[in-house]
């Protein structure tokens, strides 16, 4: 089987599929082997969003149905589009006057519609017509999940225009340093247009001049002739590769020659590997929302001790701590402060300290982050001999609130006042037992009682299980040219996502790590399945002793294929035919 094969799966029907970022329309639809899922092939993306700003060349029909559906799909949006308008251009007085009353009627919705006209000359030289027009250009954020998708292209009326072979649209994510600029070339623009409204909707209806016949006929003349050369009027006699829309001869049959030589094609693997980047996120734990450890640290100095000694090349440190609250609550406390085995079980491991979290797992990780922090916050309540209740988010400083109207100062001062003879009686012991004479002061003694007091104060106020931060992360460069050792970190993630599903299957321990947590080991593993492996959806078609020791034959596999001197690169597409079955079918 070709390693090109590897990537696709069976059943493979024309549906073009397309991930941001894309080009549209490619070479499958213009030779007639694919054709999209709808037209234009963003337009679902656009539709996910709430804030869109556009620059539209040719706005006609297909325009204002789309702005139709917009108004009246329910949801609340922000639209500001600039309609560019030229002579004998496709937009005419009836669709601007639509879009006026859409417009209008926008007024008593949920969208607000702002519409503004730029007008703009054909540009001639001495001898011929300059280029001038902006391609069609669609931004469209998404603010509930903070995504952006724009579009360029130079296919007119929000892309639903006719399409020629030299029609080129554009989609992707831009990242905030490109929107912004976009923002402030946008608002530029805006502001030289000119509303559209009652005044400004009467658009001449022009027509293109009509040329000398000598000068079409030459026209026509020079299209035969490059026909002749380069047979442009027949793309289908080129060999696209049906399932990557890759060119692989030309219209005489013969191979075709990269322009780059092959520079800067992505690996097939590559691809893959650019969506599932983009689909998640490099997570670390937010330290700055987290409460300190409620064992407070005691300096040695309040002790009478020197916190380090040294002795020639020996050096002795000494540090000394007081537990403020009964051991089990301590712990139970510390085990919903602490969040590490929980971000490991969740996340791919890249490289030491850098963790990718799927975008569809990140709900399971918010949800027991909360449940953590709500049965850390029950436990201290309970400990300082206060209900737990809450009255807003996780987190805020306005969200434990006490039952009988005490305030926090005053109910951890009557903790402290209750535990300050056990407290004092252990200082001063341990004092003792260093050789000091006596108790420890009574300075000594209130600064710790300060800190004390601090310390429940501050875990009152913030978190008791942290935040995460996310970060957008790209896969490394996964070109034909790229180094091997760029290839560690994919090889990294496809071995943990291979082998957690395998050890699921043969480790009878796995499902324990799923006790007591908020969410289940299957939704955990639904989310955790970003390359679609294939014994995950064959799970509900196999027998169980069938499904286990197939797991543990590819178990076997997977520790050969690390242990082999290949090179990374190799492992990871070794790796892959693992997740995808394709080793089945040599057996």
């Amino acid at each position: 089987m070709a390693r090109q094969d590897m990537f696709t799966d069976s059943g493979h029907d024309n549906t073009l599929q397309t991930h941001v970022p894309f080009i549209w329309p490619e070479a499958r639809f213009h030779t007639g082997q694919g054709r999209y899922g709808s037209m234009p092939p963003s337009a679902q993306l656009i539709a996910k969003a709430d804030l869109i700003n556009a620059v539209i060349v040719g706005a006609a029909e297909d325009t204002i149905s789309w702005l139709t559906e917009m108004l009246h799909d329910g949801k609340s949006r922000r639209l500001c589009l600039i309609l560019v308008l030229y002579p004998a251009s496709p937009t005419r007085e009836k669709h601007l006057k639509a879009i006026h009353e859409l417009q209008t009627a926008a007024e008593a919705g949920k969208t607000r519609l702002d519409v503004r006209l730029f007008l703009m000359d054909r540009n001639y030289g001495e001898d011929c017509i300059r280029v001038s027009l902006p391609p069609t250009v669609i931004q469209a954020h998404c603010s509930s999940t903070g995504e952006t998708t724009m579009s360029i292209g130079a296919v007119g009326d929000l892309g639903h225009d006719q399409l020629f072979y030299g029609s080129f649209n554009l989609v992707f994510q831009p990242d905030d340093a490109l929107r912004d600029v976009w923002r402030r070339w946008f608002q530029f623009v805006h502001s030289i247009s000119v509303p559209l409204n009652e005044e400004t909707l009467h658009i001449p209806h022009l027509v293109p001049a009509e040329g000398q016949p000598e000068a079409a006929r030459m026209w026509e003349d020079f299209k035969s002739t490059c026909r002749d050369a380069m047979a442009l009027h027949d793309a289908t006699a080129l060999k696209v590769n049906a399932e990557t829309g890759e060119i692989e001869s030309d219209i005489e049959g013969k191979p075709v020659v990269p322009w780059d030589d092959g520079m800067t094609a992505l690996d097939p693997l590559g691809r893959i590997l650019q969506k599932v980047y983009a689909d998640g996120w490099l997570v670390t734990v937010d330290e700055a929302t987290r409460i300190k450890p409620l064992s407070i640290p005691v300096k040695a100095q309040l002790l009478g001790q020197d916190s380090e000694r040294t002795v020639g090349t020996v050096r002795q440190k000494q540090s000394f701590s007081l537990q403020v609250l009964d051991d089990d609550i301590d712990k139970a406390i510390e085990k919903c402060r602490k969040v590490t085995e929980l971000i490991n079980l969740l996340t791919f491991p890249l490289s030491q300290g850098n963790c990718w979290l799927p975008k569809a797992a990140y709900p399971l990780l918010e949800k027991e982050l909360n449940a953590r922090n709500e049965e850390g916050l029950r436990l201290l309540c309970g400990a300082l001999g206060q209900k737990r209740e809450t009255t807003g988010d996780y987190g805020g400083v306005h969200e434990q609130k006490p039952g009988d109207g005490i305030s926090k100062k005053d109910l951890i001062q009557r903790f402290i006042a209750a535990r300050r003879d056990k407290f004092t009686e252990d200082l001063n012991e341990m004092y003792r037992e260093l050789g000091q004479s006596g108790d420890v002061p009574a300075d000594r003694l209130q600064s710790i009682m300060d800190e004390i007091a601090n310390r429940l104060e501050q875990a009152l106020t913030v978190r008791i299980a942290p935040n995460v931060v996310r970060n957008p992360i790209s896969a490394p460069d996964l070109t034909s040219t790229a180094p091997d050792e760029n290839w560690n970190q994919p090889l990294s993630l496809l071995r943990c996502a291979a082998e957690t599903f395998r050890k699921a299957l043969t480790d009878s321990y796995f499902r324990r790590k799923f006790t007591g947590l908020a969410f289940s080991e299957n939704e955990y593993l639904e989310a955790y399945d970003v390359f679609g492996d294939y014994i995950r959806l064959n799970q509900n078609r196999r027998q169980a002793e069938r499904e286990r020791c197939q797991a543990e034959r590819d178990l076997a596999i997977l520790s050969e294929i690390i242990a082999d001197k290949t090179t990374v690169k190799e492992k990871c597409h070794s790796v892959w035919s693992i997740i995808k079955g394709k080793h089945l079918e040599h057996e």
